[in-house]
Formats: structure tokens, C-alpha cells, sequence
């Protein structure tokens, strides 16, 4: 029989994995975050969960187009953002997100957000 992973050993995993990962209600409230989101912009947790997630996003109309495409039920694919860290640095990151639903009914996004260079961000902005 194999190992199969313990669900300690899964939370650990997506605690810790490579690439930031967070849940937004449909109010913009950050739910959740895992550490290594935590890490990449440098914010506590108390810091982060249960703000609203415009706050950190540097551009209004990248964010309310996020908000959106997620709410009329489209998918984002390496969606590029630029994300405020705590040390005043701006981000820049590709996103990809998608809605839980429970009957048709907004729950919350789950949202993986992983850095990219600045050159890649405004290469990909062109071609939106």
C-alpha cells in the first residue's frame, strides 16, 4: 500500500508550496493566505487576512477587471498584476484564479499568485 499523505501533511504542503496562495470573498475580504504569499509581500498574517484585497493591488482597473471576469464566472489564466509588498516594493506576478461555488452561489476565489519580472509584466500587458 503506498504512503498516502496525512492532511497535516497536505495543509504543510500548501502552507510552504512555491507559489502564493489565497481566498477572496466576493466582497474583496482576503479569507486566507498561505505562507508563502505571506512571505513574498512580507506581511503578517493579521496584516493581510481581512483586509480587502484592492488594497494591495497598485492598479484600480486591473483589480475591478479581476474582480469582474471572476464574478461573471470566467477563469483567469497568468493574469498580470502588480501586488503592493509591506517594504513598499511593487510586485509584479501573474494570477490565476478561479470562483468556489456551492448552487450557483459566490463562496470565494482561490487565487495563485506567482512573481514574474518586470519586462515579462509589460510584455504580457501589451498583448492584453
Amino acid at each position: 500500500m503506498k504512503n498516502i499523505p496525512k492532511r497535516e501533511d497536505l495543509e504543510d504542503f500548501l502552507d510552504h508550496c512555491a507559489i502564493g496562495v489565497h481566498l477572496v470573498s466576493v466582497d474583496g475580504t482576503i479569507l486566507w493566505a498561505n505562507q508563502s504569499e505571506l512571505n513574498f509581500l512580507e506581511y503578517s498574517e493579521d496584516e493581510y487576512v481581512g483586509e480587502n484585497i484592492t488594497e494591495f493591488h497598485r492598479d484600480a482597473d486591473v483589480i475591478n477587471t479581476i474582480l469582474t471576469l471572476l464574478t461573471s464566472g470566467s477563469e483567469l489564466n497568468a493574469y498580470p498584476a502588480r501586488l503592493l509588498a509591506k517594504n513598499g516594493n511593487v510586485e509584479h506576478v501573474l494570477i490565476n484564479s478561479n470562483v468556489y461555488r456551492v448552487d450557483g452561489e459566490f463562496i470565494h476565489t482561490r487565487c495563485f499568485t506567482s512573481g514574474i519580472t518586470k519586462t515579462v509584466y509589460e510584455e504580457l500587458r501589451l498583448n492584453m
